[in-house]
């Protein structure tokens, strides 16, 4: 059952007014176990006096009948018990009980009554109690707080820690709606994931890429990520994980890394046009991103052959294209403001648009601000995570408003936040730990470079002669040895190559208009 949606027929309800009601299976049991000893009594004498010839028959009789008889009523009384027991209120209903009355959660008064003597006597009775709710499966406890208008209602949403002290568990979650406060206890604690080197491909053919044993990303629900974490809380780390399992995922991957750190050297493996380092080229990539979101767009959505009302990049057969963009803040310190505008206006329209076509983000970041992270990016981001110790002003740049939280002690831990998820707060959270004694980063990337990456059109080989010294083609082109018409790839790989010749020339002016009109081949003269 899905805990989000559960009624208030699936609690157990506990509360101090819960009044003794009369058991009429028991009544009706004494009844019967009374009423049946007479019965027997008349039928024992009945027999033995029906078989006067002979006591000894009537006798045997009567004893087969009692033995019946205590058969059927050990059996009653039995079945009885057990459902009893089962009704006895279980331990969740007993620790509840005990919250309530150790918390003054009921309100107490007199009534006066008299007795059989005419005397007057004051009795203390609870008149009003707080309604708790218990629902529990293998894998949570749900606690359902009611909320009845009157002076416990606000305290319906103050139980956190009493609960939590109570069960011995965090408080997994929290929903608080206007007629009552769910609090959520996971029974069973949130598990990190190890990774250690594997020798074969691993293939995910979903759209969730796990985070630990209970939290997994749905890319396609919350389609972008902000990381955020000071040096050394385990941000690379994490980011390498998610790499790996993005590529899993048969996903095309671009990496932005302005620091030049480790991500930087994935591009001796997948080259140039997956990894950008300098400001001028981590914008072309933004932008080369964008082009091909808006390039789905135009093939998926606007054609109408091809659009299919409600349909995901899932539904269409598209693979996951994801922007990772380590440390926004080392870009924004390096980069001009014309190249940091249009970096910016680029990941923001991938943000508002991307998920659809499969388009998605991963931002990373020291310094969450607004500086950095403009808040229109930051309120589009569905997943967000705080590594490491941070700053309350950090925290709240990152979640927006919450309480203070816990300070962060482990390594490669600290909060998470899932749109989506019904969550009150941020969740504690460690991240993957990567086992580098077995696993080695190069080598697992090194599996998935051509996954993703497929060549799906042709290849076309202009042959011709090219044995030049270093700088020496470089150097022809500049004494204008060479004609140099720049063309698009799209017309390079057409299929009719016919006017290729031709049409080059041309557009080097009219200067050159003779030229065109000369066969490709002299031989043809």
């Amino acid at each position: 059952m899905d805990i989000n949606k559960l009624n208030n027929t699936d609690f157990h309800i506990v509360s101090l007014m819960n009044k003794r009601k009369i058991d009429y299976k028991l009544v009706l049991l004494v009844g019967f176990s009374v009423g049946s000893v007479y019965i027997i009594c008349k039928l024992f004498d009945y027999f033995t006096g029906i078989y006067f010839f002979s006591i000894i028959v009537g006798t045997i009789l009567s004893l087969i009948l009692f033995v019946l008889w205590i058969s059927i009523v050990t059996v009653l009384w039995i079945n009885y018990v057990k459902l009893c027991l089962k009704k006895k209120l279980p331990k969740n209903g007993k620790k509840l009980k005990y919250l309530i009355k150790a918390n003054n959660l009921f309100e107490s008064g007199y009534i006066e009554k008299v007795d059989r003597q005419g005397k007057l006597h004051k009795d203390k009775v609870i008149t009003n109690s707080v309604y708790l709710g218990y629902y529990e499966n293998d894998e949570y406890i749900v606690i359902r707080a009611f909320k009845r208008a009157d002076i416990f209602n606000d305290k319906m949403n103050e139980l956190d820690s009493k609960l939590c002290a109570l069960y011995g568990v965090d408080i997994d979650n929290k929903i608080d709606r206007i007629e009552h406060c769910d609090y959520i206890m996971r029974k069973v604690k949130d598990e990190r994931i190890i990774v250690r080197g594997t020798k074969e491909k691993n293939i995910n053919e979903t759209v969730y890429l796990p985070l630990n044993n209970n939290i997994k990303w749905n890319v396609l629900k919350q389609p972008h990520l902000l990381l955020a974490g000071v040096t050394g809380s385990g941000k690379t780390t994490f980011l390498n994980y998610l790499i790996i399992e993005m590529k899993k995922m048969n996903s095309e991957i671009y990496i932005c890394d302005p620091k030049r750190s480790d991500l930087s050297s994935i591009k001796h493996y997948w080259g140039d046009k997956f990894v950008a380092s300098e400001t001028n080229m981590i914008a072309k990539m933004t932008r080369k991103v964008k082009e091909e979101m808006m390039d789905r767009f135009i093939k998926y959505k606007e054609n109408p052959t091809n659009f299919v009302y409600g349909y995901s990049y899932v539904d269409y057969g598209l693979k996951p294209i994801f922007l990772i963009f380590d440390e926004l803040g080392a870009f924004r310190a390096s980069a001009d403001k014309k190249v940091f505008a249009e970096a910016m206006d680029n990941l923001t329209e991938i943000i508002l648009k991307g998920r659809e076509m499969g388009v998605f983000c991963v931002l990373s970041t020291q310094q969450p601000n607004a500086n950095n992270i403009p808040t229109e990016l930051r309120d589009n981001l569905s997943v967000r995570l705080a590594m490491g110790n941070m700053s309350n002003e950090a925290y709240r740049m990152v979640f927006g408003d919450v309480d203070d939280l816990e300070t962060i002690n482990t390594v490669g831990a600290g909060y998470i936040y899932l749109d989506g998820q019904g969550w009150n707060k941020p969740k504690f959270f460690e991240a993957p730990y990567l086992d580098y004694k077995t696993f080695n980063f190069i080598d697992e990337i090194k599996k998935y470079i051509l996954q993703g990456n497929k060549i799906s059109e042709c290849i076309r080989f202009f042959l011709g002669y090219s044995g030049w010294d270093s700088e020496q083609l470089n150097n022809e082109i500049r004494e204008n040895t060479w004609l140099v018409s720049e063309e698009e790839k799209s017309y390079l790989m057409k299929n009719n190559i016919k006017d290729m010749w031709r049409t080059a020339l041309e557009k080097l002016g009219s200067k050159y208009e003779t030229w065109s009109r000369f066969p490709q081949v002299p031989t043809l003269n």
